[in-house]
């Protein structure tokens, strides 16, 4: 099974430009008033569980290549 990296690392650009325009909104609000301030904490959710896991994955294969260099 091929794994199609660039796919993966776009998948990780997209999801940090969403966290960190969300974040921003997120840390300057004090509570939720309108149905924006709503879909902007489903938009941060949203795009911050594909970024850790796939990051996480991206991260572990780095390790896994540098380990098998390592010991070659």
């Amino acid at each position: 099974m091929k794994t199609n990296y660039i796919k993966q690392l776009l998948i990780v650009l997209i999801c940090s430009i969403g966290l960190y325009a969300s974040g921003n909104y997120l840390a300057e609000m004090s509570y939720i008033e309108t149905l924006l301030d709503g879909l902007n904490v489903m938009i941060f959710f949203t795009c911050f569980f594909p970024f850790l896991f796939v990051s996480f994955g991206l991260i572990s294969l780095v390790f896994k290549t540098v380990h098998k260099f390592a010991h070659h």
